[in-house]
């Protein structure tokens, strides 16, 4: 059976999202961005070619501070006048993806570049957008986050093979995994994995684990409500 699964990334992208004119005024751009709730407006022209984004931040700064001597009325007049080209951070100065980008590597550019979204393209097109808040419901996902199990945090030899033990023993207690994380530091030597499984009956599980030569470091159910 051939499935069609296109990928994390074209997954988790939000399609269509809210866009502003380069032509378009700081008030526009100031009132889409409070009434949508966003914070990541992408520019783009009659042709859905990306031309650059402007971001909460940019409109907090493009506006006049409290200490203007300006009526009123003026600040309105030239904040009217005054167009999103000149305050959008242009698309040379943007980090883009593709659709086909894996997740990880938005994830990395993400954090790299302490920057909260990444405008998705197709050729010269927006796609989509991906934000930091995209990140955070894919890692939610990935971690089985909204899965009730148990987290039992085991340590095990950072050799091929190792885990294999782990699994089967699981196996064993016909019980299910929900996901298995296993961060680059080491303690004592030894690697430790997040292991996430489908169950609150799991005394016998640490028993064999144990037994076998993998201390079961800590143990915590989730969600823990």
């Amino acid at each position: 059976m051939k499935i069609d699964y296109k990928g994390f990334m074209r997954e988790k992208i939000q399609r269509n999202p809210v866009t502003i004119s380069p032509e378009a005024s700081f008030f526009e751009a100031r009132a889409l961005i409070h009434e949508k709730g966003i914070r990541h407006l992408p520019v783009v022209d009659k042709n859905n070619r990306l031309v650059g984004i402007v971001t909460d931040r940019d409109i907090r700064e493009a506006a006049p501070s409290d200490a203007t001597l300006l009526s009123v009325q003026e600040l309105n007049y030239l904040l009217g006048k005054l167009k999103v080209s000149s305050f959008m951070t242009p698309k040379e100065k943007l980090i883009t993806i593709t659709p086909d980008t894996i997740i990880e590597e938005a994830v990395q550019l993400m954090h790299d570049h302490k920057i909260g979204c990444l405008p998705v393209m197709e050729g010269e097109k927006l796609y989509g957008i991906f934000t930091e808040t995209d990140a955070l419901a894919h890692f939610v996902d990935i971690f089985g986050l909204k899965v009730k199990g148990t987290r039992l945090t085991v340590a095990l030899e950072d050799k091929p093979g190792s885990m294999l033990g782990i699994l089967e023993i699981i196996k064993k207690h016909n019980v299910n995994i929900i996901s298995i994380v296993t961060p680059s530091f080491m303690v004592e030597g030894k690697r430790i994995a997040a292991i996430r499984i489908q169950t609150e009956d799991y005394q016998d599980i640490i028993n064999d684990l144990e037994k076998a030569g993998y201390p079961v470091l800590t143990v915590g159910k989730w969600p823990s409500i």
